[in-house]
């Protein structure tokens, strides 16, 4: 899915705006602000597992408590008084994993001999609070804390870069078109199609836009195009159109600039998109509004189909 011209444009008029105003923000009820009182993002970003705000506070511990327990995995042990989780396997083997020793100790000796009697499907070991049943990989306790059932290991974010699918005892990755299932059978990469066309990664600083292939050299077809201060830079892949935030020495020089990349040959076409800076920041904000928790489906979209 190509991200639609209007979508690509928002990010842009929103940085554009930004730009313009140097007072601080004040964000919309739907809308988290961020400590530096400059970024106002989707409430829904907010403790999500990912950092939005640029300081990172949408995802600060005084603003996500539950995140400071952390939650092991099936089949894992939580040494005490940590955030560190051990496979259950290493348990009892004589070889200290915790910083405490909580994992190895006289009780390892002591409880072995009461896992025989506790009747569980898979593995037992012993713990400090007792014996405690636990599974092959790939299964998880049930309620009764002695039989086994298939853990999903696709509920867990990251399993797989892209497709994921679910099977009794495993699982399996996969790519979306125009991506390649990588070696370690888990992350995708994009097919190098068509081959005269290699990948290329466009760079924005303080003076220019330039071209470098994902080795690092840069694209000798093309140009750099002269940029000052750019604040937001985006590329439509359908229509070949790079556009970016030009920041000038005042808000009315501050303007929003697009250049075609027709077969990645160079910037052609340069042209400013005449955006009016006299609209109130609130007047603006409700137009954002609604498409605040599209945009990064968006983005993700246009580069998963780029």
């Amino acid at each position: 899915m190509l991200t639609p011209p209007q979508l690509l444009l928002l990010p842009l008029l929103s940085a554009l705006v930004a730009a313009a105003v140097d007072v601080p923000k004040t964000c919309s009820p739907k809308q988290f602000a961020c400590k530096d009182q400059i970024t106002c993002i989707s409430k829904g970003w907010r403790c999500d597992g990912e950092r939005d705000c640029p300081d990172g506070s949408d995802e600060a511990p005084e603003i996500c408590p539950q995140s400071k327990a952390q939650r092991c995995q099936p089949n894992e042990h939580n040494c005490l008084g940590t955030e560190l989780c051990i496979p259950m396997s290493r348990l009892c083997n004589g070889v200290q994993d915790c910083m405490d020793g909580s994992d190895e100790g006289a009780h390892c000796r002591e409880l072995l001999g009461n896992c025989s009697q506790l009747g569980c499907q898979h593995h037992c070991v012993p713990t400090l609070n007792g014996p405690t049943c636990y599974c092959n990989n790939s299964f998880q306790l049930q309620a009764d804390g002695k039989t086994c059932k298939d853990f999903d290991e696709c509920s867990v974010y990251g399993t797989c870069s892209q497709l994921c699918t679910n099977t009794d005892g495993s699982f399996t990755c996969g790519c979306v078109e125009g991506y390649l299932l990588q070696p370690d059978n888990r992350s995708c990469k994009a097919k190098n199609e068509p081959v005269d066309r290699p990948p290329v990664l466009l760079i924005a600083n303080s003076q220019n836009i330039l071209a470098t292939y994902l080795s690092g050299a840069q694209v000798s077809t093309i140009t750099p195009t002269s940029t000052r201060q750019t604040t937001a830079m985006d590329f439509s892949y359908a229509n070949e159109t790079v556009c970016w935030v030009h920041v000038g020495d005042s808000a009315a020089q501050t303007q929003l600039k697009c250049a075609r990349m027709p077969g990645l040959k160079g910037f052609v076409d340069e042209h400013t998109i005449n955006i009016s800076l006299s609209l109130h920041r609130e007047s603006l904000a409700p137009s954002l509004e609604g498409v605040e928790g599209q945009r990064k489906w968006g983005l993700a979209g246009a580069e998963a189909d780029g």
